[in-house]
């Protein structure tokens, strides 16, 4: 039954970023269900992995659920180091699945031109130097992540030590919020108006440039 089942779960049935997020968010809020029933007390730990998924997913720039307003929300009512925790294991679900989604991008036959360019070929030669620590330090860092992810699919550095490069990093920097998600307890309102103020400035800015909001995640219709 369930052989004849996961086709139809896994046949892709639109855009490939939306499926990515629906079914990623969907599988997580499914394995919360027997937990919330067999210890209520965890409400604030799972919506934080439910809603981790599209905080961390391809359209994350255009949705309300930016990632460290929301460790910190949590961390009011659960312990710093659990909301760490479960925060990581999220995120790194996620950065799984967007490892994938990025390879499956960057083989788009309209990208191959880019990838002989100088400086991409300069960028790649750099991260080869160091790329675990060049990982750790962009997962830590504010530095955008997806350059760090890109430049390891273009290396075709293995996908184990990326996960591993990218929890080192990310560990302390999810624990720092999450402390001072504790500390601070900053009020609600704020948290959720910076949340919904950021994705809101994204957008606008698009729309005023002419620019779709899915651009990062429309496949070419030639190559879909």
């Amino acid at each position: 039954m369930v052989t004849g089942l996961w086709p139809l779960l896994s046949k892709q049935r639109g855009d490939r970023g939306w499926d990515l997020l629906i079914r990623a968010t969907g599988l997580v809020a499914l394995l919360g269900i027997p937990i919330l029933i067999l210890f209520p007390r965890l409400v604030p730990l799972v919506w934080l992995a439910v809603l981790a998924v599209p905080a961390n997913s391809p359209l994350s720039p255009l949705l309300p659920t930016a990632f460290e307003p929301l460790i910190m929300e949590a961390a009011k009512y659960e312990r710093a180091l659990w909301v760490t925790l479960v925060a990581l294991g999220a995120y790194m679900y996620m950065e799984y699945l967007n490892w994938r989604f990025y390879g499956w991008v960057i083989n788009w036959h309209r990208f191959a031109a880019l990838r002989e360019r100088r400086w991409v070929r300069h960028s790649v030669a750099w991260f080869a130097r160091a790329p675990f620590t060049t990982v750790v330090v962009f997962a830590f860092t504010p530095l955008p992540f997806w350059v760090a992810r890109l430049l390891a699919l273009l290396h075709r550095y293995p996908i184990r030590r990326f996960m591993a490069a990218t929890a080192l990093g990310r560990l302390p920097r999810l624990y720092l919020y999450a402390w001072l998600g504790g500390l601070l307890r900053v009020p609600t309102v704020i948290l959720v108006a910076l949340i919904f103020g950021t994705s809101a400035l994204v957008i606008v800015g698009r729309l005023l440039r002419g620019k779709r909001l899915l651009a990062e995640v429309r496949a070419e219709e030639s190559g879909a």
